[in-house]
């Protein structure tokens, strides 16, 4: 009978057991669908310096350079005698007509059909970027703004250097505003680093108020990068980001069938900050000291012990990652405390 009863007590214990467990078990507070959505979003700005290789070609109509003056083409299908009607400069942005140009012999002659003049100049650029791309899984997409102010040296000739001169276009700094559609991938991540490799590709625009619109076509531009991300905290990083770019557009002479490509490859390095918009709202307990996502009344806030430019492991906080005995002057101190 004792045995019976000891059983019984037991399987009371056990029911009783079973039964709290289930109403006491714990849900996981489930973040709002929207917040998920809105967190996969990262906003990045970046500042950074370019070198663009201007470069364009001269071939099919004739070159005259005079002393101390700066190279002129024009259409060599008429005859020349002691002066050219119609010559132009100007050519990288908006053709400017010279009549009556006088030819000596001190003129420097040359038709481009059979020489071609490639002319060259160094530019560069200061490229201010601001972008939004959403993440899934390793992929990125998403779009941005460039404005670029850019400075242009001197186009210096290919051949005949001791000849044909030098010339600087009729402004001395101009820029490009882009608007691109951005695609990636992450290739590498640790914790704290990451390796992107993006492309961006879309249109640009010329000011205005240096280049002729009416008689110039541009084509798409492609941008292709590698960016080096490190985070400061789990929505902020640091990043740098080296890149290619290929460009181009066709000037056509007004009243004619005549025109010239200017290709513009460039190489930039941008450096930049990156935030990602956060899941969860902000611990609303001011002296709460918690590093990392924790509950509070059934609902679930990050922390708000750390500032955002400190590195936090995203296991356990680790406000002070470093213990003061390895600081600085400290390592040197027997007794650092």
């Amino acid at each position: 009978m004792t045995r019976a009863k000891a059983i019984l007590v037991l399987l009371a214990i056990t029911v009783s057991y079973s039964y709290a467990q289930k109403s006491g078990s714990y849900n996981e507070p489930k973040t709002s669908p929207i917040k998920q959505f809105i967190s996969k979003f990262t906003v990045s700005g970046s500042i950074g310096y370019g070198a663009t290789f201007h470069n364009h070609e001269i071939s099919g109509v004739g070159l005259i350079n005079n002393p101390n003056g700066a190279p002129l083409i024009f259409d060599n299908t008429f005859v020349v005698t002691d002066t050219i009607p119609v010559t132009f400069s100007n050519w990288v942005n908006n053709p400017t007509s010279v009549l009556n140009v006088p030819i000596d012999t001190s003129s420097f002659l040359l038709g481009t059909d059979s020489i071609p003049v490639v002319f060259r100049a160094l530019g560069t650029n200061i490229p201010i970027n601001l972008s939004v791309h959403y993440t899934f899984d390793r992929y990125r997409i998403g779009g941005g703004f460039t404005f670029e102010p850019y400075f242009i040296g001197d186009y210096k000739p290919s051949v005949y250097q001791d000849s044909i001169a030098g010339f600087k276009t009729n402004f001395t700094a101009s820029n490009y505003t882009r608007w691109y559609v951005l695609v990636g991938g992450e290739v590498f991540k640790t914790k704290r680093y990451m390796l992107v490799v993006d492309a961006k590709f879309g249109s640009y625009s010329l000011a205005k108020k240096h280049y002729n619109p009416d008689i110039i076509k541009k084509g798409l531009f492609f941008n292709l990068g590698v960016r080096f991300e490190k985070s400061l905290s789990e929505y902020v990083k640091v990043y740098v980001r080296p890149s290619f770019e290929f460009k181009n557009y066709t000037l056509t002479f007004p009243e004619s069938n005549y025109s010239i490509t200017h290709s513009l490859p460039a190489f930039y390095t941008n450096i930049g900050v990156s935030w990602r918009l956060p899941d969860l709202h902000k611990c609303p307990i001011s002296n709460c000291k918690t590093q990392i996502n924790h509950r509070h009344r059934g609902k679930k806030y990050r922390s708000r012990a750390h500032p955002f430019w400190k590195w936090q492991d995203p296991d356990y906080g680790e406000n002070y990652p470093k213990l003061i005995r390895y600081k600085n002057k400290n390592k040197k101190k027997i007794s650092p405390y």
